[in-house]
């Protein structure tokens, strides 16, 4: 439950007073022009910036795994078996290895070292790691960015059978339609609710703006 939440970043204000919910089992996609202060919610959320006003209350049970443009998350000399099997030492090598073979790591791929993968790949190893963790709430940012068209679909894919919450921030039209339940749209400093994909949502917003 997000009351009352403003931003600014003198002397621009990105959002003032807004206020949403996400309920559990929800995929929520926040949409909007660029500079409109999408990531910046996401990192309030998920403490990385502190809000100048507002609340943010999380369930009690809620643990959030963070997915970031720039993967932070990952260490270079490591390899992708490695970064895996570190972070969750009491998995099998089966178990990790058919993690990564959902997101396209197979045979020596997984031996491969994070520092040289392409950003792509970077990017399928800290999902996989992701989709590994106890986090039972997902705040991805632009998680398709540097992907390629299988990669989408084994996200897409693996999104549409997690049986937590999901909340992301994409420009990606075809992503929104295949996993969002629903759509915030952050427009004007404030936060309009849709209950619907993307489709519906442009339907829905077309019908608001034509009528005045």
């Amino acid at each position: 439950t997000v009351l009352g939440l403003s931003k600014a970043f003198p002397p621009q204000t990105l959002f003032k007073d807004i206020d949403f919910e996400i309920k559990r089992g929800e995929r929520v996609a926040l949409i909007g022009s660029n500079g409109t202060g999408k990531t910046t919610i996401l990192k309030i959320l998920n403490q990385v910036l502190p809000a100048d006003e507002g609340e943010v209350h999380l369930g009690s049970r809620v643990q959030i795994g963070y997915y970031d443009q720039e993967h932070h998350v990952l260490h270079m000399e490591k390899t992708v078996f490695e970064e895996l099997s570190d972070a969750y030492p009491t998995l099998t090598n089966t178990k990790i290895r058919n993690v990564l073979a959902a997101f396209l790591f197979t045979g020596d791929d997984v031996f491969k070292r994070i520092k040289d993968l392409s950003g792509g790949e970077r990017g399928r190893v800290s999902l996989a790691k992701l989709m590994l963790s106890e986090a039972n709430f997902l705040i991805l940012d632009e998680p398709t960015n540097h992907l390629d068209i299988v990669s989408k679909e084994v996200l897409e894919d693996a999104l549409n059978h997690y049986t937590g919450t999901v909340l992301f921030v994409s420009h990606d039209r075809y992503f929104i339609n295949q996993t969002a339940t629903r759509i915030l749209d952050l427009t004007n400093q404030a936060i309009v609710n849709y209950i619907g994909d993307y489709d519906y949502y442009l339907e829905k917003k077309e019908e608001l703006t034509s009528t005045y």
